[in-house]
């Protein structure tokens, strides 16, 4: 009987603890590259050195064939780390960071040379 008094005991007691959130919350993205020729075809011009973003809608990112090449579950800090590897500053990589996490679904676009690199969300 004591036994089975503590094992309750137990139990109750750590019921009753809160979980705590996810400290690292992942996200899904797809990224890809493209030659600015091949991205100017489709989008139009982007300056050497330049970036682009937009809010896409769920119809719109629903309509986008993405499939699993390029898709990366990331937390937060591996987004942060694709700005700067891309060139971007410490305080715009926390801003575009930053803003794709309030928005459901974005995209990305920034030119290195005649490379374009995308993140969509």
């Amino acid at each position: 009987l004591g036994m089975l008094a503590i094992t309750l005991v137990c139990g109750i007691t750590l019921s009753g603890c809160k979980q705590e959130p996810d400290p690292d919350p992942t996200y899904n993205v797809w990224t890809d590259s493209a030659t600015y020729a091949d991205f100017f075809a489709t989008f139009g011009t982007l300056n050497d050195g330049q970036y682009l973003y937009l809010e896409l809608t769920n119809s719109q990112f629903s309509g986008m064939s993405l499939g699993n090449d390029g898709k990366h579950v990331w937390t937060e800090s591996q987004i942060y780390d694709w700005f700067i590897g891309r060139g971007f500053d410490n305080a715009t990589a926390s801003q575009r960071k930053a803003w794709l996490m309030t928005i459901g679904h974005g995209f990305i676009a920034s030119r290195t040379g005649q490379t374009v690199y995308m993140l969509i969300k």
